[in-house]
């Protein structure tokens, strides 16, 4: 069975838009006709779509989630299997495992002016590759990362941004020449989902409030965050931790690998502290003007999700605060996500 889905964000003029994203769902098994399956996605993030062309301008994902197991040290890779041992797993809990590739890019508001700007972020490139170890249940959720990457010139963000543009008649950015230094990247990263309450709704659907955390080791964005989400539909109790809040992860399809079906709208908002993020504060070439870290930062998301086991839909729009202190904008970004399955 394969299965196929598109997500697309769009973005405000403030920050950040993500035009398509394609992920082709592969594998799959019926065993005493329980759903089950695994998957790999390509993911494309970029800003273009509203014509605007600043903040996180772009960022491409390309990931494989396996089904679910309950033995995942013997069902995973050799070096997921060693860091599965160290992790307190719950022995009988649907785990599964995934790797993910990704390159992404951030750039000032005016891309054309070879003058640095006084109240904006530096250029960015970012190349990284990710490990993640989850388990999940109707009412709770452990998500585990490990990440190695780096920043800098050697991340190719220049190159990517110069031939998007150049092939699709964008402007010539001209400041890559300011672009944070390179320097290696890593982080381990801790996401914990647990369920407050759920029951019957109106209209013979159900809903479910839940209360998440994060926890961001390394010298990538180091942070700590506390969020809630609050869910209103069908098979919630088949897709409980698939609402995110960070991009990319705003429905994380790993969690859905044994839902055949479900529809929920939400609500979910998350606070966080984030005590340096390197894309703002890394060391750069000689520059005219500082530009830190933000620390108290926050995210607000609403949408709607359906999907069944050939296609999908889901529409959210994610607001957030500034993640730089001289940015002048009050929120850094609005987002619109639609998001399709296609499954055969």
């Amino acid at each position: 069975m394969k299965k196929i889905h598109f997500d697309f964000h769009s973005a405000s003029t403030f920050i950040n838009v993500v035009v398509i994203c394609l992920a082709i769902i592969m594998g799959g098994s019926v065993i005493a006709e329980e759903y089950n399956t695994s998957s790999m996605s390509l993911s494309i993030d970029n800003d273009g779509f509203l014509g605007s062309d600043r903040g996180y301008t772009n960022g491409l994902f390309f990931k494989f989630n396996s089904s679910s197991t309950v033995e995942i040290v013997s069902n995973s890779p050799l070096l997921l299997k060693t860091i599965g041992s160290w992790l307190p797993l719950y022995q009988q809990s649907k785990k599964g495992w995934g790797i993910t590739v990704g390159q992404q890019i951030w750039t000032p508001t005016d891309l054309e002016s070879p003058v640095e700007g006084e109240n904006d972020r530096p250029y960015t490139g970012f190349l990284f590759i990710e490990a993640n170890i989850f388990e999940f249940s109707a009412d709770a959720a452990n998500k585990y990362s490990l990440m190695l990457g780096a920043v800098g010139p050697d991340a190719f963000g220049e190159n990517s941004q110069k031939s998007v543009h150049s092939l699709i008649g964008s402007p010539k950015p001209m400041g890559w020449a300011r672009q944070i230094e390179n320097q290696t990247v890593f982080s381990f990263s801790y996401e914990g989902h647990r369920l407050l309450t759920r029951s019957q709704g109106w209209f013979d659907k159900d809903y479910d409030t839940g209360l998440s955390g994060r926890v961001n080791l390394g010298n990538y964005q180091s942070e700590i965050a506390l969020g809630s989400t609050i869910r209103w539909g069908t098979s919630l109790d088949e897709s409980f931790a698939s609402v995110g809040t960070m991009p990319g992860k705003y429905i994380d399809v790993s969690v859905l690998s044994k839902s055949r079906s479900g529809q929920f709208y939400y609500l979910s908002v998350e606070g966080r502290y984030r005590f340096q993020d390197i894309t703002i504060d890394g060391a750069r070439p000689k520059h005219l003007f500082d530009v830190h870290t933000e620390h108290w930062q926050a995210t607000l998301s609403t949408g709607a999700v359906y999907y069944q086991e050939s296609w999908g839909l889901a529409f959210s729009i994610i607001t957030s605060s500034p993640d730089y202190k001289k940015d002048l904008r009050n929120t850094n970004l609005i987002k619109f996500l639609p998001y399709s399955e296609l499954h055969w």
